[in-house]
This record gives C-alpha cells, sequence and structure tokens, in this order.
C-alpha cells in the first residue's frame, strides 16, 4: 500500500465520519435545544397556543375557548374529541423540572372532572419521580424531546429559520474543525509506516548487477492539530452576554442593547447611531459563540426608519 494512499483514506474516512455524525446526528439535537430555549422566551399566552394547536391537529379541541384575552395566565385547558373529555396542562419554562406533585395533581383533577385522560406538556424535563407518577394513570408525559416534533412545524417562521440557521452555522463550524483534526490523522499514520527494508549488501568482490537503490525518503513531521473550539459553559456564556451588553452601554450612538434569546440581541439606536454597527460587530466578535447572533437594531424614538435585521458572520 503506498503511503501516500494510506494518509489520504485516514484523511478522507476520518473526515466523513465526522461529517455525518455533526451534520446527521449532532445537527438535529441542536435545533431541538436551540428551540426549546427559544420556546421559553415565548409569553405565556403565546406558548399555550402553540400547544393548543398541535392539540387540535390530534383531534383535541379546547372545549370553551375563553373570548376575552385574560391577562392571567392560564395552565390547564379542557379539550374534548368526540365524547371524550381530556385535561392539557402546560407547565412553561425550560428551566422545569416535572417531579411526581404536578403529575399527582393532573391525575386529580382527571378523577374529579370525569376525564378520559390528561395530557401535560412542558419545554422542560420530566424526572423519574414524575414519570413514575404517571403509571396506572391515563397521562401522556409531553417534556421537552417529545414536545418539540410536535410544534416543530407550528412556531412562527422567522423564529423556526433562526434555529435552523444556528444550529447548522455550529455544525459547519465542528465539520471544519473535525476534517483538520482528519488531516492531522491522516499525516500521523504517514509518519507511523513503517519504513521499507534496506537492500542487501553484495559479497565482497562480486559485482553488483542492480543499481543501489535510493534511500527512502523521511517523511515530514505532521503537522500540530489546532486546538478544537470549546463550546463555553451556561455560565461563561452569560458572563459574554452581559460583557457584550456593558461595552454597548458605553458605545456613542447606542441607547441600550438587549438578549432577547441567546440567539438575538435587540439594540435601541439614539440619535445619530446610523454608523454605529461596525461596534456592534466587534464586540460580539469577541466571542465566537455569539459571532452569529441576529441584532435587531431600533431606530431612535420618533424616527420613520425601519427595524433592521443584521448579522455579523455567518459561520
Amino acid at each position: 500500500m503506498s503511503i501516500w494512499f494510506l494518509g489520504l483514506a485516514v484523511t478522507l474516512v476520518s473526515g466523513a465520519a465526522a461529517t455525518a455524525y455533526f451534520w446527521l446526528v449532532r445537527r438535529p439535537r441542536d435545533e431541538m435545544s436551540y428551540g426549546l430555549h427559544a420556546l421559553s422566551g415565548l409569553r405565556w399566552r403565546e406558548f399555550s397556543k402553540l400547544v393548543l394547536a398541535a392539540m387540535a391537529r390530534r383531534g383535541l379541541v379546547e372545549a370553551s375557548p375563553d373570548p376575552q384575552d385574560s391577562r392571567e395566565p392560564q395552565s390547564t385547558f379542557l379539550l374534548t374529541r368526540g365524547d371524550e373529555r381530556w385535561l392539557l396542562s402546560c407547565k412553561h419554562g425550560s428551566a422545569y423540572r416535572i417531579a411526581a406533585a404536578p403529575v399527582q395533581e393532573l391525575a386529580a383533577s382527571i378523577r374529579l372532572g370525569a376525564a378520559h385522560g390528561g395530557i401535560l406538556a412542558t419545554e422542560g424535563n420530566v424526572e423519574k419521580e414524575g414519570r413514575d407518577a404517571a403509571q396506572g394513570n391515563t397521562i401522556e408525559l409531553l417534556d421537552g424531546p417529545r414536545l418539540w416534533p410536535e410544534v416543530v412545524d407550528l412556531i412562527e417562521p422567522g423564529l423556526r429559520e433562526q434555529v435552523v440557521d444556528y444550529a447548522a452555522a455550529r455544525a459547519k463550524r465542528h465539520i471544519g474543525i473535525a476534517w483538520l483534526g482528519a488531516v492531522a490523522m491522516g499525516a500521523l499514520a504517514m509518519a507511523a509506516w513503517p519504513a521499507p527494508p534496506a537492500p542487501a549488501r553484495s559479497a565482497p568482490g562480486a559485482a553488483s548487477s542492480v543499481s543501489p537503490a535510493s534511500s527512502p525518503a523521511i517523511p515530514a513531521p505532521a503537522p500540530a492539530q489546532p486546538a478544537a473550539f470549546r463550546e463555553p459553559t451556561e455560565e461563561e456564556l452569560e458572563i459574554q452576554m452581559r460583557e457584550v451588553l456593558k461595552a454597548l452601554a458605553r458605545t456613542p450612538g447606542v441607547t441600550r442593547g438587549v438578549w432577547q434569546t441567546k440567539l438575538t440581541l435587540s439594540v435601541d439606536l439614539a440619535a445619530g447611531g446610523q454608523d454605529v454597527w461596525p461596534r456592534i460587530c466587534s464586540e460580539l466578535e469577541r466571542y465566537p459563540a455569539l459571532r452569529t447572533s441576529r441584532v435587531q437594531l431600533n431606530p431612535p424614538p420618533g424616527s420613520s426608519e425601519p427595524v433592521r435585521w443584521r448579522q455579523c458572520k455567518t459561520l
């Protein structure tokens, strides 16, 4: 086997495997993770309407929707499907950790209301105690991983596009780093391949019938593998986001900056702040995890200019 063929094969196999993993496995997981986090930024009524729309596709329709836009958040809804009565309990927020108590409360409401069963929906997670409490009761648990497929095609198109783009950008960044590592692995495989044995010496006085073999080429040292980009922890990301807001507060032409979600930064411009965009980008590009954030530029009060959306980098 040629040493160059070995290095090429190791590079292609390693790079292709990493590409398949990050694009086909990690990217959908990241879409779900970022999507659930974005759902947690919705208002209570918006989240409830999203879940009710998902239930309507199952044939479960709200029995008596309140015609008035009540300001009080409603977490429990009565649904009907033919003669069946179902109770829907919405727990809004990605930080929810559902234990046994909310499930037992829903089970009691089902018995008191003579309902056929119940559904508990949340962007958070149902812990083992909650799942144990649901056993023996007609209760379906739709926590984060189970809720996302139900609502993914019902969320607002702009928000969905933002989630998809963010997950794709992260996958492409990791794929690029993986291919650099694959090249380094191929070079290491070439360096580790044993050199061919040296030809045997001729007996003294005997004429050599073959030309001297050239010395085998010494393979070049393998290039050092670049350090992989490390995703910040939640705490580190929060610190980076606060640092950006502090810097923007000191920037002329900016009234204030607010993170609407971990993917979206809203910036209120002051009068004369039309040329402040490069300064905003320079602050975001200091942190790799924030480079792909979408920025909403709000015009000064009284201005006729429209709200603009911009993005510093796509990767």
